[in-house]
C-alpha cells in the first residue's frame, strides 16, 4: 500500500465554535495563531498549513528535539479563515494536487474542509460536518447517555426565555448548579452558580431568543478527567487520560498526566461505550470525553469534544518522544509574560536547565507561542515524576 500524505489544517471556524456572548471577541484576534498548535501532532514528513511563517528560532528548536516539520505551506490569498484562504489560492491548490493520497487533518471537521478535499482529490480524517456539529452540541450528551443506559447527570433543558426561572428553581433544590450553553469552548458559555450573586450577575442578553441551555446539578468533584481516543473505521484507540485543571469558573487551565482518578476502569468503560456509538454513526478522528468522579464515588460523562483537545498535544508529544518510558507532564495555559516577547527571549528566561531538553527528557516545552505578542503562551512541563514537574513549575512560575 502506497504511503499517504498528511496535511494538517488547524483553523478554528467561528461557526463551528458558535461561542455565545462577547467571548468570540476575546479569542477572535487569536484565531490566526491556533494552526501552529498542529506542530505538536505532525510527523517530520507531514505538511502543515499556516497563516504565516512561524518564529524561526522556535521551529529550529522543535525540529532539534524531534517535533514538527519544515513542510510548511502559507496561502498567499487573504480570506476570513485559513481554509477560505487555501481555497482561493490556485497555486497552492495546484501544489496540493501533486501530492500522493492526501489526507486532510482538520482541527474541527467542517464543510470548508470537505470542499477543500474535493478540490484537491483528498480525503478528510474527520466526520461529516453535520455529525461533528451534533457531537459538539452540549445538549447531545444526555441523549447519547440515555440511549446507552449510562449514568446521566441530573439536568433540565431550558431556552433563553426560561433559563433564569429554571436556574432559580434548581438552585433552591441543589444549592449549587451549572448552566451550559449549546456550544462552549474552553469553559466559555459555562456558568457555575454557587450563590445569589452568581445568578444575579448572569447576563445572557447576547443569546438568541430560542437558544437552549443545560441546567445541571453541580456535583462535588474529586477528579475531572479528560480521556482521549482516536476513532477510525475499524479501530477505537485510547490515547491517554489526564486530570483537568479548572478554575473556580470551570474554565480550562491545563491538564495533569497521568490521571490520579480512582475509578479508571469505569471511566474507560463509559467512554469506550460512547466511542462505539459515535463510530457506528460515522465519527472519525480525535475525540475527547470529559468525565467527573464525585466524592460519593459516582462517575458521569459531562462533555464530548469532537476535535483535538488541549491534552491531545501533550499526549502526542509523550508518545512521539518517549514511546518506551513513563513520563509525567502538566499542561499549563494562559501563562503570562511581557507583551511582544520573542521566543528567543522566552528561551533565555527559561534557561538551559529549565527549557525542555531531549537528552535530559525533562523541562518546560513552550507552545502556543503565537500568543506571545499578547503576553501569554502555554507550556507542557515534562518530568520523570510529578514532584519533578512541580519543581520545574515552582522554579519559573
Amino acid at each position: 500500500m502506497s504511503e499517504q500524505t498528511n496535511v494538517f489544517i488547524h483553523t478554528i471556524h467561528r461557526s463551528a465554535l458558535n461561542v455565545t456572548g462577547n467571548h468570540i471577541n476575546i479569542i477572535s484576534s487569536e484565531l490566526n495563531e491556533y494552526p501552529e498548535r498542529a506542530f505538536f501532532l505532525v510527523a517530520k514528513d507531514d505538511y502543515i498549513i499556516l497563516n504565516h511563517l512561524p518564529d524561526k528560532d522556535y521551529l529550529d528548536y522543535l525540529i532539534n528535539i524531534g517535533l514538527g516539520t519544515r513542510n510548511i505551506l502559507i496561502p498567499s490569498i487573504q480570506g476570513d479563515t485559513l481554509s477560505d484562504r487555501i481555497q482561493k489560492d490556485e497555486q497552492l491548490l495546484a501544489f496540493l494536487r501533486t501530492l500522493k493520497k492526501v489526507v486532510l487533518h482538520p482541527y474541527i471537521s467542517t464543510q470548508a474542509e470537505i470542499q477543500l478535499a474535493k478540490k484537491i482529490n483528498a480525503t478528510v480524517n474527520g466526520s461529516p460536518p453535520s455529525l461533528t456539529h451534533k457531537v459538539n452540541n452540549k445538549l447531545y450528551l444526555p441523549v447519547i447517555l440515555q440511549k446507552l443506559a449510562l449514568p446521566v447527570p441530573e439536568h433540565q433543558i431550558a431556552n433563553s426565555l426560561s433559563v433564569i426561572e429554571t436556574a432559580k428553581a434548581w438552585k433552591a433544590k441543589y444549592k449549587k448548579i451549572i448552566i451550559i450553553g449549546e456550544h462552549s469552548y474552553g469553559g466559555f458559555a459555562v456558568w457555575p452558580i454557587k450563590n445569589e450573586n452568581d445568578l444575579n450577575a448572569l447576563d445572557l442578553q447576547q443569546c438568541k431568543n430560542q437558544e437552549q441551555f443545560l441546567v445541571e446539578k453541580m456535583y462535588d468533584v474529586l477528579y475531572s478527567v479528560n480521556i482521549q481516543y482516536y476513532i477510525g473505521v475499524n479501530i477505537i484507540q485510547i490515547l491517554g487520560l489526564t486530570d483537568q485543571i479548572l478554575d473556580n469558573q470551570l474554565k480550562h487551565q491545563g491538564n495533569i498526566y497521568p490521571s490520579s482518578a480512582t475509578q479508571i476502569e469505569k471511566i474507560k468503560h463509559y467512554s469506550h461505550t460512547i466511542c462505539e456509538e459515535l463510530q457506528s454513526q460515522g465519527y472519525r478522528g480525535l475525540v475527547g470525553i470529559d468525565l467527573i468522579e464525585t466524592i460519593e464515588g459516582e462517575v458521569f460523562a459531562v462533555d464530548i469534544n469532537g476535535r483535538a483537545n488541549a491534552s491531545s498535544f501533550g499526549l502526542y508529544v509523550i508518545r512521539q518522544l518517549f514511546p518506551d518510558s513513563q513520563k509525567h507532564f502538566k499542561i499549563l495555559t494562559h501563562l503570562k509574560v511581557e507583551p511582544k516577547t520573542t521566543f528567543s527571549t522566552l528561551k533565555h528566561h527559561l534557561g538551559k536547565k529549565t527549557l525542555f531538553d531531549r537528552e535530559s527528557g525533562r523541562g518546560i516545552l513552550p507552545y502556543n507561542i503565537g500568543f506571545l505578542q499578547w503576553g501569554k503562551f502555554s507550556a507542557i512541563v515534562i518530568g520523570n515524576t510529578q514532584q519533578e514537574v512541580e519543581q520545574l513549575i515552582h522554579e519559573k512560575f
